[in-house]
């Protein structure tokens, strides 16, 4: 993390603060006082050797989404650092001592002690002071990202409420059609089924955050079959329920997002009847992987990418663990994490 002129001037005027103290201590009468010119220089670099390494541990942290607001967090961070630093001064002075540079005193304990003990007390007090500028620094991270994936899932939504048609005209366009079609043409009647199934979904969940599992999953078998209808054999969808009926009803995720992930492979992708695009779903019991060959188009479509990125955003606000993408040469896999219905993040609330 860059760091401003004023914090490298506080640690700075901090370091000659500690080599004063250190004299002071040490002279007895005011003749017996004296400061080496270099003393506050070597203090100034451990003290920013100390900050150097909180600051990677927190970054490795954040990297790997373990890195929190907890006070438990911070004290793990303090003694990782601690350990780091002491073993970095060690083999620092060794190497001065060894090249003729430096010179060291490792024959009594008490030596041994006394460099120990210093080592501690210097990083204890540079660490306790950074600590509370690295909670402010995550703490105003955090609050920008949450500021973009609000932004992010309120643009996706405005986008999702432009498409929908009115409910009304659309129900009762749907009924009429279906009392002109024929009686003993099934396959109409069952398609505008699925077409209205699919609608009142859409229409039952825009202004709500998250569903259960299990009617995300009846809507996506609905808008399936209409795929099925519009392309025939050209897509073979593939279902796996590895999670059990309490679970689907107890796990929550964003309506819709399973459609977004269909309708991307759809896009994206060639397929024919003699070379069918194959999409699975996986349902297990703490996430959802959706998964489709991959053939991409010779000509990108208009607007990829920015699709997934609104329900990444839509995920975030619902569920603890982001989602993941994995892409290789053959296939495209979007795991969608679950929340419980029980243990969602603070911020996720019901629209209306």
């Amino acid at each position: 993390m860059r760091k401003k002129l004023w914090f490298y001037l506080l640690v700075l005027g901090l370091s000659v603060l500690l080599a004063l103290y250190t004299r002071l201590t040490m002279a007895v009468r005011a003749e017996e006082f004296y400061l080496f010119p270099d003393a506050p220089f070597w203090t100034f670099l451990e003290a920013l050797l100390v900050v150097y390494l909180l600051d990677r541990l927190h970054a490795r942290a954040t990297q790997r989404g373990r890195a929190s607001g907890r006070a438990g967090y911070y004290f793990g961070l303090l003694w990782r650092g601690a350990l780091l630093f002491i073993l970095l001064k060690q083999l620092l002075q060794a190497g001065l001592v060894l090249s003729g540079v430096g010179q060291g005193d490792y024959g009594g304990w008490y030596a041994v002690v006394r460099g120990f003990s210093s080592d501690v007390f210097l990083y204890l007090l540079v660490g306790s002071i950074y600590l509370p500028f690295l909670y402010q620094q995550h703490a105003g991270q955090v609050r920008l990202e949450l500021e973009r994936l609000e932004k992010e899932a309120a643009r996706a939504k405005l986008q999702a409420l432009q498409q929908h048609v009115d409910p009304h005209f659309l129900f009762n366009n749907l009924n009429i059609l279906a009392a002109l079609i024929e009686p003993g043409n099934e396959a109409a009647h069952t398609y505008i089924g699925h077409l209205a199934e699919v609608y009142r979904y859409l229409v039952r969940t825009r202004e709500q955050e998250v569903v259960p599992v299990a009617e995300e999953l009846t809507f996506a078998r609905d808008y399936c079959e209409l795929l099925r209808c519009r392309f025939g054999a050209a897509y073979q969808f593939e279902e796996e329920v590895q999670a059990t009926p309490e679970q689907l009803h107890n796990l929550l995720l964003p309506p819709g997002v399973l459609q977004e992930l269909l309708t991307n492979a759809v896009k994206h992708n060639l397929a024919s009847r003699s070379q069918p695009l194959r999409i699975s779903l996986r349902i297990l019991p703490a996430e959802i992987e959706v998964r489709n060959d991959r053939r991409p188009r010779p000509h990108s479509v208009p607007g990829a990418g920015s699709g997934l990125a609104g329900l990444q955003a839509r995920v975030a606000l619902v569920a603890a663990a982001p989602v993941r993408i994995a892409a290789t040469n053959d296939s495209f896999t979007v795991t969608l994490p679950l929340a419980a219905a029980l243990s969602m993040p603070a911020h996720a609330h019901s629209a209306d």
